[in-house]
């Protein structure tokens, strides 16, 4: 073998190697976060009209935060019969992770048998387009005011104003 082949052959098995130890380094290690992050725990409650609300799916879309995939899903919880809940991120109730979020709220009524469409109970005021709950998550324990949601008829498009803010 000449030097240069040598040359090249070693430069492959090195730079193999290399993009061998950089991919390692971001993948996720056994029974733990992904790239090191850390989740920190965050509750709150749910109110209806004045009373608990429970089975309202809780969201956190991150605004300026870590998503998927170096987290395994958007942080989510369920509110409990008191309208509590805990976030969860990598395992049960853990939290979410630093940064800015969006908070989501759908509530479905309970599955009927032979039901296909389900229709949230909060009219979408809660959803992407026009939920106005924000949460700064902070390195330790995070508890979120209490979500007071007012009994509502009516869609958010069916109010005068701009679409997406009213």
């Amino acid at each position: 073998m000449t030097p240069m082949a040598i040359f090249r052959r070693r430069r492959s098995v090195a730079l193999g190697l290399l993009l061998g130890i950089l991919v390692g380094s971001g993948c996720r290690q056994p029974d733990g976060p992904r790239w090191n992050l850390t989740a920190h725990r965050v509750t709150g409650k749910v109110t209806y009209d004045g009373q608990p609300a429970a089975g309202v799916l809780v969201g956190l879309l991150p605004i300026d935060a870590p998503l998927p995939p170096a987290i395994p899903s958007n942080p989510r919880a369920t509110t409990r019969d008191d309208g509590t809940f805990s976030i969860t991120t990598f395992a049960d109730g853990d939290g979410a992770c630093v940064g800015s979020y969006q908070i989501l709220l759908t509530w479905l009524p309970p599955a009927t048998e032979g039901e296909e469409t389900q229709t949230d109970k909060l009219l979408g005021w809660y959803d992407a387009v026009h939920s106005p709950l924000r949460l700064t998550v902070v390195a330790g324990e995070n508890v979120i005011p209490p979500i007071e949601i007012p009994a509502r008829k009516t869609l958010p498009e069916e109010l005068p104003g701009i679409p997406g803010r009213n």
